[in-house]
């Protein structure tokens, strides 16, 4: 009989990004141990971190040093490449003494999955974690920037990939959708939401909603890039800032360093440098301390053929936490959250968006409505369901109770 306290089974993952830093990773992680499966992780290694560490049944091995620069798509295919090859010989070295029921591989890029090619062919199941659909990120990403003639690799690696893996995982009812348009069998493709861990993001029903004519705290946190609208959120700010003095959004996360700099010169352009602030990274515990201590979130992403499908994972922290959400009218967010819990502005209209955080500033009692009507719709697919959803998958894959 096992230990209690010793997992009776260990799974790895291999995923290009850190750890715990990585959200999606680290709620997939907490689920397993507190399903007494122990995880080991083969991951980047960022600044003054350690090669190896451990964090209680969670073994860390960080194989390569990462960077928040973002990279042109041939540099990005040299370092993912760089980070397949050393992760392929951390794990074989790790799997002669760890014994793995089971590998995981996160993708961007989906290539990633074949580190765990020695694994398939002893039989281990190999699970694939599509965080997002490399074809419809790699158009609103870099077709633009280099030939279309790279597309059809893009989706021939998507397909060979998904084949290779056992299992898939995905993140979005779009995402699912366009894997089974492409011939992934249904009852391969599980659905997992990157819904809000409530045990940071509690709810705060206690919240006092009131008539904002100044001072009113925007917020916003997770990737800046261009895809996710902020120079929208911007210029949204310069409309109501003359009707609601001292109104301010603060911008929290990991930068696109070229829209960094392009945002910088549109506060700059439009006079805003004393009421956008462009801050950093944050830990999900600070994160959840800065949405309390704010009025209004933003989510004003933009639309395209990836975005439409993409579900934000700040919405749910948003809403698990009661703050009012002003969020672009994407297909993703819609098929979860209806008219009654979000106030929906359209995708890049700084004047719609400015109309909406208006509406909210004037109006406690829609405030209040908006926030109760979302949390009861997050009840349904909360952390701890979409936990519960995933540690079955996982036990089912690893053939234990």
């Amino acid at each position: 009989m096992n230990n209690a306290k010793e997992p009776s089974t260990r799974i790895c993952m291999v995923v290009f990004s850190y750890y715990p830093r990585d959200p999606r990773v680290r709620r997939e992680v907490e689920a397993l141990v507190k399903a007494n499966i122990g995880v080991d992780i083969v991951c980047l290694r960022g600044k003054e971190e350690r090669r190896a560490k451990e964090y209680g049944k969670v073994d860390v091995y960080r194989v390569m040093k990462g960077t928040d620069k973002k990279e042109a798509i041939l540099k990005y295919v040299w370092l993912t490449t760089l980070f397949g090859i050393l992760a392929t010989m951390k794990l074989w070295f790790l799997a002669i003494k760890k014994k793995y029921g089971a590998i995981q591989i996160h993708n961007m890029p989906d290539y990633l999955v074949f580190v765990a090619l020695i694994q398939k062919i002893l039989r281990k199941p190999v699970i694939l974690d599509l965080h997002d659909l490399s074809v419809e990120l790699f158009k609103s990403r870099w077709l633009g920037r280099i030939s279309a003639y790279l597309l059809p690799l893009v989706k021939w690696v998507e397909k060979l990939s998904c084949r290779f893996a056992d299992e898939i995982i995905t993140t979005s009812s779009g995402f699912k959708d366009k894997l089974l348009e492409r011939g992934v069998q249904d009852n391969k493709v599980t659905l997992v939401l990157n819904s809000a861990d409530q045990s940071i993001f509690r709810y705060q029903g206690n919240r006092i909603f009131r008539i904002m004519k100044k001072d009113v705290r925007l917020l916003y946190h997770g990737t800046v890039a261009e895809r996710f609208g902020l120079y929208t959120a911007v210029k949204a700010v310069s409309i109501i800032r003359e009707r609601f003095p001292g109104a301010r959004l603060t911008i929290y996360g990991k930068y696109d360093p070229t829209y960094f700099e392009m945002l910088k010169q549109a506060i700059e352009r439009l006079n805003l440098a004393d009421c956008v602030f462009l801050e950093g990274w944050r830990s999900l515990e600070e994160i959840y301390t800065i949405i309390l201590q704010s009025d209004i979130a933003l989510v004003p992403y933009l639309c395209d053929d990836f975005m439409n499908l993409a579900l934000s994972t700040k919405t749910f922290e948003y809403v698990a936490a009661g703050v009012p959400v002003v969020a672009s009218r994407l297909q993703s967010i819609e098929a979860i959250f209806h008219e009654e819990d979000i106030h929906y502005c359209i995708p890049g209209d700084e004047s719609d968006m400015a109309h909406k955080i208006e509406d909210l500033c004037m109006d406690p009692v829609l405030c209040r409505k908006l926030t109760g009507n979302a949390y009861r719709t997050l009840h349904g697919i909360s952390g701890n369901v979409m936990g519960k959803r995933y540690t079955d998958l996982i036990r089912r894959v690893l053939k234990v109770r």
